[in-house]
């Protein structure tokens, strides 16, 4: 995916929060629990706590932001930092054409163009229909009565903030604007095509920093070029990077951050995954996950010198999967089981992202 920067200037960039688009990825994390490990307790918790009527809507409403992420529910308009209430009521305010698109593209959630989708109603249903019964019965009642579907829409919202997002808004909001502060900091220093590639590991300045090349599976091109573009980051929304740049909208770019420390590269996975796959590192790893052990001994269990050995245990140290402790005249070395076990957590978020 690629972000084309010829003709955009930094004062068309605005960095802030946006609570909708966080209640949209917590919406994204319950209807798709297994791209989001980290979050296990917190989307089981707060699953188990639903009403059974807003369990029922959300059921219905899924197909919304279970696989691609609805633009009713990132930010619509300027400035950021609004209320989740204001944010909520900006839908409420698209003409009746704006709503119908923006849902329909992402009720099909394939190729089918939107503004179609009022103008070729059979065609849309069967459409959805063929994707999926959920998509196909969402389509009707969004081609159906437009109006009726917005008021649900919104209602199922206000619930949700009453339910259990209002609660997680405020744990999360102060990690939130402490990496809007930082961004700010950087959008006054760097070029933007450098302001742009630090918000993820997955971009880099290309074309000598005309335009910002994004590791996602699309083929897309959005120009800044006279658009309002909103970076916006997101917790719950980890590690999903989402890239959006309807006509009629500012462009978005919802970026994942971590708590402490930012995610992995696809690059940094391959390396420690090189690393790993190694037959004698592995064969080392065998006996290191099981007890601490000094170099001497491992060199003459797995019959190598000691400079070999100790080349490997380097590599091993370098991927963070291995710790070392002295214990008089020794060193002992032994696999971190948690590290080594989080690796696949972190190449599903590289994967996913």
């Amino acid at each position: 995916m690629l972000l084309d920067l010829r003709g955009a200037k930094s004062s068309d960039v605005e960095i802030g929060t946006s609570p909708v688009s966080e209640l949209q990825t917590c919406l994204h994390s319950l209807a798709e629990p297994d791209h989001h490990h980290e979050y296990r307790s917190w989307l089981v918790r707060t699953d188990e706590a639903l009403s059974p009527d807003l369990r029922h809507r959300l059921t219905q409403f899924s197909p919304l932001w279970a696989r691609r992420r609805c633009r009713l529910l990132l930010p619509l308009s300027g400035p950021l930092d609004a209320s989740v209430d204001a944010e909520i009521e900006r839908i409420s305010e698209l003409s009746e054409r704006e709503f119908v698109e923006a849902a329909a593209y992402t009720i099909h959630g394939g190729a089918f163009d939107p503004r179609q989708a009022v103008s070729r109603q059979s065609e849309f249903i069967a459409a959805c229909e063929a994707r999926s019964f959920s998509r196909g019965e969402l389509a009707r009642l969004l081609i159906g009565d437009p109006e009726e579907f917005r008021t649900t829409l919104v209602r199922t919202l206000a619930d949700c903030v009453e339910e259990f997002f209002a609660a997680e808004w405020e744990r999360v909001h102060d990690r939130l604007r402490e990496e809007v502060d930082q961004t700010r900091s950087r959008l006054r220093e760097l070029p933007l095509a450098e302001l742009i590639s630090s918000v993820s590991v997955a971009a880099q300045p290309v074309q000598g920093g005309r335009a910002v090349r994004f590791d996602k599976l699309q083929n897309l091109t959005v120009s800044l070029r006279g658009n309002r573009t909103l970076l916006v980051p997101t917790i719950h929304g980890r590690p999903h990077l989402i890239i959006r740049g309807e006509e009629g909208f500012p462009v978005v770019v919802h970026y994942p951050v971590a708590w402490h420390s930012q995610p992995e590269s696809i690059d940094e996975m391959q390396r420690r995954l090189a690393i790993l796959s190694d037959p004698a590192r592995l064969a080392l790893c065998r006996h290191l996950v099981n007890e601490a052990i000094t170099t001497s001994d491992l060199a003459r269990r797995m019959s190598m010198t000691r400079p070999q050995v100790s080349r490997h245990l380097a590599k091993l140290r370098a991927a963070g999967v291995l710790t070392s402790q002295r214990s008089g005249r020794y060193i002992y070395h032994r696999v971190d089981v948690d590290k080594m076990m989080r690796i696949g957590v972190e190449l599903l978020r590289a994967i996913v992202r």
